[in-house]
């Protein structure tokens, strides 16, 4: 009557799920634990990037000086960042294409070879330019001309031109420009002695336009492909007379007149032979298109060549 009694099954298994309970609520307070910390790390270590982004972007506003050359010798200038990379500088692909056809123009129209000219330049100025620009280069070639270069400098001598620098006029909305602004060094050449002496510095304004109009033969289609036409062309005298002599330490009055002088450089290979002697200037000029051009306000007093 008072025997113990024996546990059932059922309490047995009551318990059991009563333990199994504690157990599993304590190991979803452990891995809810765990899962906190890894937040808490993430959230550190993202706050620490981000601050240190916001510290290499600060300060906001800094003030980039810029550092502004003049050549004393073509007064012209020059705007550069002076961390900025003086040889990789970028231009678009109109630009380039500007710039070439300019300098191709104004290297054929102001350098004279009787040679080079048969070959390539003389046509090369009546296929670049309108009716009117090219008259008057024809102009500066008449016999009755004493400003004929054949005339003054004859087959033994030659006009080499240098392009010191090439300023953009007129900006059009596709990127590129109407116009340019050149400045070119004259030499003249001794094909005898390989002497080159100083002539002057020009400034050359000049318009120009893309003619799509313009017939041209196969063999000047590959000189002239787009249809490059100057409708304006001046050429002015450049303020400075000589180039700086940069050899000499001399000072005073001496000193500047000697730099005025005409500088004559000495052909570095003696052994080399003089080109030889061409034949004349063709009658023939290149066709008679007038391109339709956006042209510039360039002037007239002192213009030559238009």
């Amino acid at each position: 009557m008072f025997r113990k009694k024996e546990p059932s099954h059922q309490v047995d298994q009551a318990v059991a799920k009563a333990v199994n309970y504690e157990l599993t609520i304590a190991d979803l307070a452990q891995r809810s634990q765990r899962r906190a910390w890894m937040v808490a790390t993430t959230s550190l270590a993202v706050s620490v990037m981000l601050a240190g982004g916001y510290y290499y972007m600060l300060p906001l506003k800094e003030k980039v000086p810029y550092l502004v050359m003049a050549d004393a010798s073509t007064g012209t200038a020059t705007v550069a960042r002076l961390q900025g990379d003086f040889y990789n500088q970028q231009i678009t692909s109109s630009e380039a294409i500007n710039r070439s056809n300019v300098a191709q123009y104004v290297t054929a129209r102001e350098s004279y070879d009787s040679e080079i000219m048969t070959l390539r330049d003389w046509n090369l100025v009546f296929i670049m330019s309108t009716t009117q620009v090219g008259a008057g280069h024809k102009q500066l070639y008449m016999e009755t001309n004493p400003d004929n270069p054949f005339l003054k400098y004859g087959k033994a001598k030659s006009i080499r031109v240098k392009i010191l620098s090439i300023t953009p006029l007129g900006q059009r909305a596709s990127g590129g420009f109407r116009g340019a602004a050149v400045r070119i060094q004259r030499n003249l050449y001794e094909k005898t002695t390989g002497i080159s002496t100083f002539i002057d510095n020009k400034l050359i304004t000049l318009a120009f336009d893309y003619n799509n109009n313009l017939k041209l033969d196969e063999q000047d289609r590959l000189q002239n492909p787009l249809g490059f036409q100057v409708t304006e062309y001046r050429v002015d005298n450049d303020y400075d007379k000589a180039p700086p002599d940069v050899g000499s330490s001399a000072t005073g009055p001496s000193a500047s007149t000697s730099s005025a002088q005409p500088q004559v450089i000495a052909n570095p290979n003696p052994d080399l032979a003089a080109p030889a002697i061409g034949v004349a200037v063709p009658a023939t000029t290149g066709p008679d298109a007038a391109g339709s051009a956006e042209g510039i306000s360039i002037g007239t007093d002192g213009a030559r060549g238009q």
